[in-house]
């Protein structure tokens, strides 16, 4: 965790990477889990919370929150943003500190694809494990339409050491989904259901390209 940490805590350190609101498709995705509100307790995770935006989100909304991310710096900014109202700790995605079933709802935007196909698929099972049965997850993968695809030395199927200047990731590993990748990745899960999101940047010249994966347990 060390070299990864260090890296996101240098990004962290900057305000640019720090966003404010959250993700237009988390706040549906959020919106539209506030039954599990009525039904008594509701615990939100947000594996990789950065600087807090999805749970002051959830917070807000009224759900039990905690979340946890492998920068130190990332997580002190929470804190300042959060308070003491939300549980944070820093942890890796590979190994999530908590009990199996604990979580109602379960988040990870933009975290998974960071890795390779093996750390993708324990950080999937690690979010299967702390989930409770009846409940869902929201993952947010990146897709091989992406723009960073192929850039950078290759590690593995759609896996890459990222060499792009364009972004915060040079050296970061980056693995990347095929839409059939998905069911596969996700077979634990008793339901699973995936949209793609696509944004251009830099006057078209560059595709966001992500997936949006609701997955039941």
């Amino acid at each position: 965790m060390t070299s990864s940490s260090t890296h996101w805590d240098q990004l962290h350190s900057n305000p640019r990477f720090r966003p404010q609101y959250p993700n237009d498709h988390v706040v549906r995705f959020m919106l539209g889990s506030r039954a599990l509100l009525e039904q008594g307790r509701a615990r939100f995770l947000d594996i990789g919370v950065g600087a807090g935006r999805h749970c002051k989100l959830a917070s807000d909304l009224g759900f039990e929150t905690c979340g946890i991310d492998a920068s130190f710096v990332g997580l002190q900014h929470a804190r300042q943003r959060l308070g003491e109202t939300v549980l944070l700790a820093r942890a890796s995605m590979l190994a999530l500190p908590f009990p199996d079933a604990s979580f109602q709802v379960v988040l990870s935007f933009g975290v998974f694809y960071y890795g390779t196909a093996v750390e993708m698929n324990q950080a999937i099972a690690e979010a299967h494990r702390v989930l409770a049965p009846g409940c869902r997850a929201l993952i947010v993968s990146r897709s091989v339409d992406d723009y960073r695809f192929g850039k950078g030395k290759e590690l593995g199927r759609n896996t890459f050491q990222l060499e792009i200047a364009d972004t915060n990731e040079f050296g970061t590993v980056g693995h990347f989904l095929h839409a059939g990748d998905i069911q596969p990745y996700f077979a634990a899960f008793s339901r699973v259901t995936f949209e793609k999101t696509e944004t251009t940047t830099a006057n078209r010249t560059r595709l966001d390209s992500d997936w949006l994966i609701t997955a039941e347990k």
